[in-house]
């Protein structure tokens, strides 16, 4: 319980405030992701899916949906490109501080997620790497962006510096953008909203 009123309130306990702790909402894990420059047109045209679906599934009054929408597969991944997770690893930590824990449910019941290497300078601002499953590779990369302008700023300077020889875009599935990761104009346009 005192986590949850600590979550709320910003508190902080011994325990906690010796820890760097990313929490993931169960709702966040890709809504905001680093893909494969090669698929924006892929997720373009889906983000046009998704948005004709809403409006047709919108429920009468504006009051939610009746069917939901699941958003298919990019035919193209982080997977595909044969990132080695622990160079990734190496890149993101030359610029943002590791995260020790990185917890993912609900706000009342957070659980630590194995595997997974996180960097951010806040507990509401970071990436997380997902390594395949030999952990050699890194199979995707969810961004969470719920700190200040300032934090979310370093989170996205950050992922522009993995090691990739194609480039990347952020995906933002709930916004409905797409930015070039290495395009700083663009990610500041992005950042103001």
């Amino acid at each position: 319980m005192f986590r949850v009123l600590a979550q709320l309130f910003g508190w902080s306990s011994s325990r906690e405030s010796e820890q760097h702790e990313l929490f993931v909402h169960e709702d966040d894990w890709s809504q905001i992701e680093l893909l494969p420059a090669a698929v924006a047109a892929w997720c373009t045209d889906e983000m046009r899916r998704i948005g004709v679906f809403a409006e047709q599934q919108r429920v009468s009054g504006g009051h939610g949906w009746s069917d939901i929408y699941v958003r298919a597969d990019p035919p193209t991944t982080l997977a595909h490109m044969h990132l080695d997770f622990s160079g990734a690893c190496t890149a993101l930590h030359a610029r943002l501080p590791r995260f020790t824990v990185v917890t993912s449910g609900t706000f009342s019941s957070p659980q630590p997620v194995p595997r997974v290497a996180a960097f951010g300078p806040a507990r509401h601002a970071g990436i997380v790497l997902v390594p395949d499953n030999g952990g050699a590779l890194v199979a995707g990369a969810t961004l969470i962006l719920h700190g200040t302008a300032g934090d979310n700023a370093a989170v996205l300077a950050a992922a522009a510096t993995l090691p990739s020889e194609a480039a990347l875009i952020v995906a933002d599935w709930m916004r409905g953008r797409i930015v070039d990761a290495s395009d700083r104009t663009a990610i500041e346009r992005y950042l103001q909203g």
